[in-house]
């Protein structure tokens, strides 16, 4: 019964040990820095930079006014514009062209964002004017999308692919529009590669949906679940359809302003 007790205990221990690594797990890198004030103590600045801008350049042992901290400042809002987009399917010859692409958003955290709405002008596919309901006439606006920041390829290097997955919020679908008289709605997760802050403080950085044939270059973060992608399906004769929906591309590359950050990865 002793000896009983004892491997009871060691199997809690273990249990234990897990969760805190569960938890370390899901608080890592990637996440975002902000460069603002440093403690001070003792009439002395305890930061490591010299610049309100935190570069490699300002940085200093000890003594510094400013600090790298997670997490975000002030100002927790970003833009982004993009040009031309393409939406393309693996099933269908066609693809839908926008001539411009913005987005709006918000950080949480210092892994993620939320609300962030998609707006593209100028959408036809085969002369067919694409439409959300409510909106002018090629103007496709996305529901509110939730994000979150995660490796791609190259985790624990010195020089890592980070990327950003987006998907619906709290609706059903990302987006819901009308082609000229076909009504089509899309979900899943989309993901793109940021660029310009990875590792490095600025207040621009670059998102890249990249697609061949009709599928997403990629589906999932590395060492993630299995490969999804964005699907769409369109309301015919017959109801919506096909039965879960056909893979769905996205080729787009829009330039975001935010406060000056770093992606640390």
């Amino acid at each position: 019964m002793k000896r009983m007790r004892i491997i009871g205990l060691c199997l809690l221990a273990v249990l234990a040990i897990a969760a805190v690594t569960s938890a370390t797990a899901s608080a890592e890198l990637p996440e975002y820095a902000v460069c603002g004030k440093a403690t001070k103590a003792e009439g002395a600045w305890k930061g490591h930079y010299t610049s309100s801008l935190c570069t490699e350049a300002s940085k200093v042992e000890t003594g510094g006014e400013y600090e790298i901290a997670k997490g975000f400042g002030k100002k927790a809002t970003f833009t982004a514009k993009g040009g031309e987009s393409v939406v393309a399917s693996s099933e269908v010859p066609e693809e839908m062209e926008c001539k411009t692409t913005t987005a709006t958003g918000e950080f949480t955290g210092s892994k993620g964002v939320k609300d962030v709405i998609l707006t593209s002008t100028g959408c036809e596919e085969e002369e067919a004017k694409c439409t959300t309901a409510g909106r002018l006439t090629g103007h496709i606006v996305s529901n509110p999308l939730k994000g979150e920041f995660g490796y791609i390829a190259g985790k624990g290097t010195k020089a890592p692919t980070v990327g950003l997955l987006l998907e619906q919020e709290s609706t059903t679908y990302a987006a819901e529009f009308d082609c000229g008289e076909l009504p089509i709605r899309t979900k899943g997760p989309v993901i793109a590669e940021v660029t310009g802050n990875v590792n490095t403080i600025s207040a621009e950085s670059t998102y890249t949906f990249r697609e061949t044939g009709g599928v997403q270059q990629f589906g999932s973060f590395e060492g993630g679940l299995p490969d999804e992608t964005w699907r769409w399906e369109f309301d015919g004769t017959k109801g919506w359809e096909p039965e879960g929906g056909n893979t769905f591309g996205l080729q787009l590359t829009a330039l975001a302003k935010s406060e000056v950050m770093e992606l640390k990865a």
